[in-house]
């Protein structure tokens, strides 16, 4: 029965990925898959990371730039060369251990890597000012740009890129135009952002300086290189016609955490409130943010409280908020109105709208009180208690798309840490007649500059974890060997990082945590659809192929029938 109901649905997974548009891939939830001090400077390891070549580009003239393009380049780290262009460039890479500390020195958990990428670039001259400047990664398999910005009057420009633990190194692109040939040209080269030591792997921010002869800024526009006149090459323009935006900066998926006693640790288990979500980010040629979309689905609630997910943002811009429900099954959802909401002042709860500058920095709702979110139920069981797919239950699912009416720049104000937007728990528990908040690390200090919400033994109120996180069973203690099923969290938070980046992913003691990741992803008959089809592809191919044979031959006799 589940094939038959398989091949019939296939039709309709075809329909769905043909009308694709840009944007956040809203698919149903079944098929949501899951997916700075500086210490010493030292000289990269790696052979390619101060390896640069110069790649032609096809270009048509429009301001006195000659078309052309490179046939037969050479590469090499120092006097990397094409046939057909005298452009000369030299290298030389630098990078410096980044701590990822708190204001007072303490660990700050974050898994992504942060650090800031510094390119120097000039010619026989001296320095090149504004050259544009892309970084970039692409360990999906498909480009994904980072962060951009040109050069400044001292041909530097520093970019700022947050990545997951996986990623080691960027990739570095400057455009410009070979002055004696007229040849639009590309340096590219690579950088590391982490490198090996005895004790483990150390995040690092490189310093890339180039010396490139014959080389400078396109003066103008360039149509075939820069359809849009903003500076961004269309090679890295997501908006290639909008001389407004030029980049979306993907997160992947990533689950937040939170344990809810503050201020004290309680039984540090980081089940709490737990959400898997991902977002995007439009942003213009400057790195300034237009636009953010969000998916959030509410998936542990592990606490006799009950608490609400919001943004805070603190910038200069009023926006525009939508935003849309729905429950474990897809189907719209309309209980947020009828939720106790615990932040006063606050707009647009639940209905979004025009909400001025103060409204998003007192913090836009996304998901309402966890009571009814996930429907009473928890997806935290005790350990050694029996709990499968039939007993996890999805909760609510919240799209969020905020639109500013002028761009921001979210790196002001801590409205990021991590790489991450400001996220924050507000919860049925009172001080002082207010409800009580809880943030992750890196966002509030007291005045001697300790931060709040990690306690006093370094443990943190909230985590943000990539991809879906397995959250803890109940009351087992994360930081116990005895009582958790991840045996190098205290590893990776006591060597600040440098030590089992990838905790997450090894479960030591499978007894203590909650298969989320499983149930998540294969939970109902939209992911039951997908696995299936994985599993009997040969049957199904066939079975397409004597379906559409059937149908043909229906068709036919159909037609035979009208025309005669």
């Amino acid at each position: 029965m589940k094939k038959t109901l398989i091949i019939l649905v296939i039709p309709f997974l075809f329909l769905a990925c043909s009308n694709k548009k840009k944007g956040l891939l809203l698919l149903p939830p079944g098929l949501l898959g899951g997916d700075s001090n500086s210490s010493s400077t030292q000289a990269p390891t790696s052979a390619d990371s101060n390896t640069f070549s110069v790649v032609g580009l096809d270009a048509t003239a429009t301001t006195g730039t000659s078309s052309g393009s490179s046939s037969g380049s050479s590469t090499g780290g120092t006097g990397s060369t094409t046939e057909t262009s005298p452009t000369t460039v030299t290298s030389t890479t630098t990078t410096t251990v980044v701590n990822q500390t708190t204001a007072n020195g303490g660990f700050n958990f974050e898994t992504n890597v942060t650090v800031p990428i510094t390119v120097n670039l000039q010619n026989e001259a001296g320095p090149i000012a504004n050259a544009p400047v892309t970084i970039s990664e692409n360990s999906t398999g498909e480009t994904n740009v980072l962060g951009q910005g040109n050069t400044d009057a001292n041909g530097s420009a520093t970019i700022n890129i947050s990545v997951p633990p996986t990623v080691v190194e960027v990739a570095i692109s400057v455009v410009g135009v070979n002055p004696s040939t007229g040849q639009v040209e590309e340096i590219t080269g690579s950088a590391p952002i982490q490198l090996s030591n005895n004790n483990g792997t150390v995040i690092v921010s490189p310093t890339v300086n180039l010396v490139a002869d014959q080389f400078q800024p396109v003066n103008g526009c360039v149509a075939a290189v820069d359809t849009d006149c903003d500076g961004v090459a269309n090679l890295y323009d997501e908006f290639p016609e909008d001389p407004n935006l030029s980049s979306t900066a993907r997160s992947g998926r990533y689950t937040i955490a939170f344990e809810d006693l503050f201020p004290n640790a309680g039984d540090a288990d980081l089940n709490d409130h737990t959400t898997v979500f991902s977002t995007e980010m439009d942003k213009t040629p400057d790195n300034k943010v237009k636009e953010i979309r969000g998916i959030f689905t509410h998936v542990g609630k592990g606490a006799g409280y009950n608490h609400e997910l919001r943004l805070k943002l603190d910038v200069n811009s009023a926006a525009t908020v939508q935003i849309s429900y729905v429950d474990g099954s897809g189907n719209p959802w309309s209980g947020c109105a009828g939720a106790t909401k615990y932040v006063s002042g606050a707009s647009g709860d639940c209905t979004g709208g025009n909400l001025s500058a103060q409204a998003l920095k007192t913090g836009i709702l996304i998901l309402p009180s966890s009571d009814k979110t996930l429907f009473g139920k928890q997806n935290s069981p005790a350990p050694n208690a029996s709990f499968t797919a039939n007993d996890f239950v999805r909760g609510v699912t919240a799209n969020i798309t905020i639109t500013f009416d002028q761009a921001v720049d979210l790196n002001t104000a801590k409205n990021t840490v991590g790489g991450h937007l400001n996220y924050f728990l507000a919860f049925n528990q009172k001080t002082n007649g207010v409800y009580r908040q809880i943030y992750r690390p890196g966002f509030v200090f007291d005045g001697s500059g300790k931060d709040v919400y990690i306690d006093s033994k370094g443990f943190p109120w909230a985590i943000i974890v990539p991809g879906v996180f397995n959250h803890p069973t109940a009351g087992s203690d994360i930081r116990k060997a005895s009582s958790t099923g991840y045996a190098y969290f205290n590893t990776w938070a006591e060597s600040f990082g440098v030590q089992h980046k990838d905790w997450y992913t090894q479960v030591t003691n499978p007894t203590y945590i909650v298969k989320v990741k499983d149930f998540y992803t294969e939970t109902g008959f939209s992911a039951y659809l997908v696995k299936a089809v994985k599993s009997n592809i040969f049957e199904i191919s066939a079975s397409l192929i004597v379906l559409g044979a059937a149908m043909g031959f229906l068709f036919k006799k159909r037609a035979t029938k009208k025309s005669a």
